[in-house]
């Protein structure tokens, strides 16, 4: 669920100034947010927020409420909640009501929030299919796709156009229109917000970049690639010209991993070929095609097999995982990857402790040819909030959406007044973000908040959490590794920092590849999908590592038509003449 990928991204203590300042460097001024606007819940198809009426209606005082005003009197909302058994909170806390996220909802906003049940995050879900078929909806609860195409076909759940039109913050509706546009557009329906999608931040966050020791490019001589074939040459330079210089053959070129997200996933490599795997992108004919079945993904193949057979890749490419690739950084085994940029910190700060004088850049995907390799990303947003049919107050989920997001991120992207107990306690030590029964997560300025006030050398316009940041880069050379300033000073070094080659895939909103699927599920994708992906990723792995011989990815692609794929794509099609 995309509830992890964000759970993730907070975890990474090699991060955790930066991540910590990302997620609690705003908070509210709780009944000064100004009033209602009268922007659209769908910005790009331009919903008119008039479809709405029914839960406009049952709010006697929505001319004048707004985004954090509190109930006069309080009401009741029964919710639903997936425990996390890596959370830690402080002594007296738990999670239930008594927490320090329940209280601030409670003061601030007059809502008094009870758990209708709580589950194991792993039994989330089951429990939820459970609950839709008693016909006992709690007042809100989180779903997934397939469960809010589910309880909209069954008429079960609340429009929320209108409330969202009328309650959410200004930077909420910002950062929809910016970057959360593709999650947004998820729970569409006929042109009406039938849920409130757990926003899991930009998806070009999650954007693939590639890491590279350029002390061993030195080693080697040659400069930092620019070109596919560049960094092929160089995967080769790695592998045979002993860049480590121990005068031993230990090292391979590229650490790559038989996955498509993650670290050291193959979707880097594969991007330089413009080939997308797994996503739905219009083909030449404006209808939207498997990209994993289309000519430059077996291109693509067909170079990564050529360098396996020239020993550029692990051997044992086909049984590795994240661990064993973070295991071959730190020992020094190879010296470029793909990763996020928060799975850079869990493997370089790590290798960094291990020889110290190692010096990493991050770099922008390369290309095969002179168009640029656009990194392909997943959509945001595969977690969702509905609201009962005939529940009295729906805003009150934007209400307390809004309340997260300015104690997380603040009001308007630039960190003021943030509150970071209410993300983390005693130094990350203790989590505390979770127990929040409506979550957000937006688009992190804080990375350029602190890079421009490093570059101006006046960090005295940051808020309180950013300055610690900005405090501690400035106190530190680099050479300090084991306490976590080594990965705030490297973030902050603009030739060489990953978050700068994010900052530069971002000023164009529309330079990733998105997937242009958002329905969910089809009929035959529940019955066959899960299939078909294992065919795939068996198919493709047998041909890099030179076990099947490239022209089976035609017999891959017929047999997936066959097995399936050909009616998916007919569903898929028929979805996006609705909904483009």
């Amino acid at each position: 669920m995309k509830k992890r990928k964000r759970i993730s991204l907070l975890l990474v203590l090699a991060l955790l100034l930066t991540v910590l300042s990302a997620c609690s460097s705003k908070s509210n001024d709780a009944g000064s947010s100004g009033s209602p606007t009268t922007s659209s819940a769908n910005p790009e198809t331009g919903a008119d927020g008039q479809n709405g009426e029914a839960a406009a209606g049952k709010n006697e005082n929505a001319a004048s409420d707004g985004p954090f005003s509190k109930y006069e009197t309080p009401i009741t909302m029964k919710s639903t909640l997936a425990t996390q058994g890596w959370a830690t909170f402080p002594a007296g806390e738990t999670w239930d009501n008594d927490n320090i996220w329940h209280k601030l909802i409670r003061e601030t906003l007059g809502i008094d929030v009870k758990w209708a049940w709580q589950v194991d995050g792993a039994q989330y879900f089951n429990k939820v299919n459970l609950t839709i078929s008693s016909n006992d909806l709690p007042d809100v609860m989180m779903v997934n796709k397939q469960q809010l195409n589910q309880l909209v076909e069954a008429d079960m759940v609340e429009d929320m156009t209108q409330a969202f039109d009328q309650y959410a913050m200004p930077f909420l509706k910002e950062q929809v229109k910016s970057s959360l546009l593709s999650a947004q557009k998820t729970a569409l329906y006929n042109g009406k917000l039938m849920a409130i999608p757990q926003y899991a931040g930009d998806p070009r966050d999650s954007a693939l970049t590639l890491y590279i020791r350029t002390d061993w490019l030195a080693n080697v001589g040659l400069p930092e690639p620019k070109t596919l074939d560049e960094l092929v040459q160089t995967a080769d330079a790695f592998a045979k010209k002993d860049p480590d210089g121990d005068k031993k053959s230990d090292t391979y070129g590229l650490g790559l991993l038989p996955l498509y997200t993650g670290g050291g996933s193959l979707t880097g490599f594969l991007n330089g070929y413009h080939a997308y795997p797994a996503i739905w992108v219009p083909d030449s004919s404006g209808k939207l095609a498997y990209s994993s079945t289309l000519p430059e993904m077996k291109t693509a193949l067909g170079r990564l097999q050529q360098m396996y057979k020239d020993g550029l890749l692990d051997k044992e490419f086909g049984t590795k995982d994240f661990n064993r690739l973070k295991e071959d950084v730190i020992a020094e085994k190879v010296g470029m990857f793909y990763a996020t940029t928060s799975e850079s910190a869990t493997i370089l700060g790590e290798a960094m402790k291990k020889n110290p004088k190692a010096l990493w850049k991050a770099l922008p995907l390369v290309s095969i040819d002179g168009q640029p390799a656009r990194p392909s990303v997943p959509i945001t947003g595969g977690a969702f909030f509905v609201v009962k049919k005939g529940y009295t107050h729906p805003e009150a989920v934007l209400k307390i959406m809004n309340l997260f997001v300015t104690k997380v991120y603040g009001e308007d992207g630039a960190g003021k007044g943030a509150d970071s107990n209410y993300a983390w306690k005693d130094n990350g030590k203790y989590a505390v973000f979770p127990q929040s029964p409506i979550q957000a997560y937006v688009k992190d300025f804080n990375y350029v908040a602190v890079r421009d006030a490093l570059k101006n050398n006046d960090g005295s316009q940051l808020p309180e959490n950013l300055k610690k940041t900005y405090d501690l880069v400035k106190s530190t050379d680099g050479t300090e590794v084991n306490e976590g300033k080594w990965q705030q000073w490297w973030i902050y070094q603009t030739n060489v920092s990953p978050f700068e080659v994010r900052a530069n895939y971002q000023k164009d909103p529309n330079f990733t590849i998105v997937d242009s699927f958002y329905g969910g599920s089809t009929k035959t994708m529940e019955e066959k999908m899960s299939t078909l992906f294992t065919m795939e990723l068996e198919t493709f792995v047998k041909i890099i590592m030179n076990a099947a011989p490239l022209d089976d990815f035609d017999k891959f692609v017929a047999n997936w038509s066959k097995l399936g794929g050909e009616q998916i794509t007919k569903e898929v099609n028929e979805w996006y003449v609705k909904n483009k």
